[in-house]
Order: C-alpha cells, then structure tokens, then sequence
C-alpha cells in the first residue's frame, strides 16, 4: 500500500512541479458562474451526488461537495473541452493561413 501513496504523491509533487497554480493568475470574469452550473449540470448526468452544506439559519452557506471521482470527472471533462476547443482552433489558423497563400499565389506576377 505503501507503494500506491508513494506513486500518488510523487505524481502530484511532479504535476505541482510542472504545472503550479494555473487559477492564481486567473482573471475571473463574468462567464465563470455560468460554467459552474454547467459543471453542475455535467455532474448530475454522470450520476454524481453532492452534499450541501448549511448555516446555523438553515440558509444555504456557499456550495455543494462532490467526491474525489466526482472532480476528477469534472477534472477530465475540461481537459476534454480544451482539447476541442485546441482543435478548433488549430483547424481556423490552418483554414486562416491556407487562404492567404492561396491570395499570395493568385496575386504572383509570373
């Protein structure tokens, strides 16, 4: 068992290492709430429950907790979203430059 924390934690100082804090530099703007119940949403699809925490009043107190399978699914589902998105991307900068040598080659003198 020993072993298994071993690797978990040497895979989490690695990632740290790599990786750091990408939400410290993170400018927060007015979209993020609406991902938070996407996420939400994405949640309850995958069957995942949540627990609600409350105050002394019996008022909602500021969120709802998922397990650890929970976050690591929310975790890849953005990794998966970014990877699209990339795709995307790569594909409208390839389209992009393919366009501007094909008006390059039809403006050559020959």
């Amino acid at each position: 068992m020993t072993d298994i924390l071993q690797i978990i934690n040497d895979l989490t100082a690695n990632l740290w290492a790599r990786y750091g804090n990408p939400l410290a530099s993170y400018k927060k703007n007015q979209n993020d709430i609406h991902m938070t119940y996407y996420v939400g949403r994405l949640m309850e699809e995958q069957g995942h429950k949540y627990v609600m925490r409350w105050s002394e009043l019996g008022e909602h107190a500021g969120g709802v907790y998922y397990s650890e399978k929970a976050l690591h699914d929310a975790f890849l589902a953005g990794q998966l979203l970014a990877k699209a998105d990339n795709d995307k991307m790569r594909a409208a900068i390839i389209s992009e430059i393919r366009e501007e040598l094909h008006a390059a080659v039809d403006n050559m003198e020959l």
